[in-house]
């Protein structure tokens, strides 16, 4: 049984927004390799120093298990290089109609990308992603049949939490749900930013599951996000820096795709009308609705599932004196929640 505890490796993300990400080899220290590689569209290997005037936002090292052994990535797990995302506003912000950095850092890596998420989403929303192929009439009106396409996904990704209603047993059972649905193939849950003292409730529940199903990797985004000027004033929201980490924290976990070119698909749920305070296609369940939520913004398994987080050793997690002077300034979280 592998450890459920990985760390980075090769992507460092500097405060301009520009990553790169290496699918070399770390040295037997766990440093990265030196020895440069052909980049392809910003996606290459870590430079020896980072570029004057240009501090890692944060700097993570390739996946590897607690034992030191290299882990397994998701491209090396799955059969095909079609990837499913379902998420909240955090993943749209970053899909192809909004910041577009998912598509950007994966397609290059061979990656055929479909991001159905929306702002405001409970969990439930994944079951509701997955029951348009079950149940045709429950297709995204103004979607024409023949975008439908079909449920040949070979991964996927989930990032569904950070709107909870605070029942963390009816969290889990929908997450069990769409788990279930989801395998046998490689699938990548994320944990979600503890910006309130329950919300590590939707985290213990990732983390179980994670150590109980076979074909689940456990990306720790809520320590990732640690990282000054990864996450805006609400402490739930990436800035646009924090979104470009996302996307190659993603990235590294995935690895290249396994056959074919990469492509970026149209996304068949894009309802972001609860940005401003509008209604919402998806009800949440009792562990799903209420309590506090997030709302947008534009600016195959292996034995035992692992943990991704951002490494822990002195020097590893750096920052810029302040976050990019697009974003806001970091402030106490409002008394009530915006959606996610």
């Amino acid at each position: 049984m592998r450890s459920p505890l990985l760390a980075f490796g090769a992507l460092a993300l500097a405060a301009s927004g520009c990553g790169v990400l290496s699918n070399d080899a770390d040295g037997a220290d766990g440093s990265p390799v030196a020895t440069p590689v052909p980049t392809i569209s910003g996606v290459g290997s870590l430079p020896d120093t980072v570029a004057p005037g240009q501090q890692p936002l944060v700097m993570l090292t390739r996946p590897v298990n607690e034992d030191g052994t290299s882990a397994t990535l998701i491209g090396e797990l799955a059969t095909g290089n079609r990837i499913l995302f379902i998420g909240d506003s955090i993943l749209a912000s970053t899909s192809s109609r909004h910041g577009g950095q998912l598509c950007d850092v994966l397609v290059p890596l061979g990656w055929v990308v479909e991001v159905e998420a929306e702002i405001s989403r409970f969990v439930d929303f994944g079951n509701k992603v997955l029951d348009r192929f079950d149940f045709p009439e429950l297709t995204p009106i103004g979607v024409p049949p023949s975008d439908l396409g079909d449920d040949d996904w070979d991964a996927a990704v989930v990032f569904l939490g950070s709107n909870y209603g605070g029942d963390p047993i009816a969290y889990e059972e929908e997450l069990r749900e769409i788990l279930a649905r989801l395998a046998p193939r490689p699938t990548l849950l994320l944990t979600v930013t503890e910006f309130r003292s329950n919300w590590a409730e939707v985290n213990e529940v990732v983390k179980r599951l994670g150590v109980e199903l076979d074909n689940v990797t456990i990306l720790d985004w809520e320590k990732i996000a640690q990282a000054p000027g990864v996450i805006s004033g609400d402490r739930q929201h990436p800035t646009d820096a924090g979104r470009e980490v996302l996307a190659e924290a993603i990235a590294v976990t995935l690895g290249p795709g396994s056959i074919g070119e990469g492509d970026c698909l149209r996304s068949l749920f894009t309802d972001d009308s609860a940005v401003n305070g509008g209604g919402s296609s998806s009800t949440g369940s009792s562990g799903s609705s209420g309590g506090g939520s997030s709302s947008g913004s534009n600016s195959g398994g292996s034995s035992t599932p692992v943990t991704t987080s951002a490494p822990s050793n002195p020097g590893a997690t750096t920052a810029p004196t302040s976050p990019p002077a697009t974003d806001p300034p970091a402030t106490d979280p409002p008394a009530t929640s915006p959606p996610a």
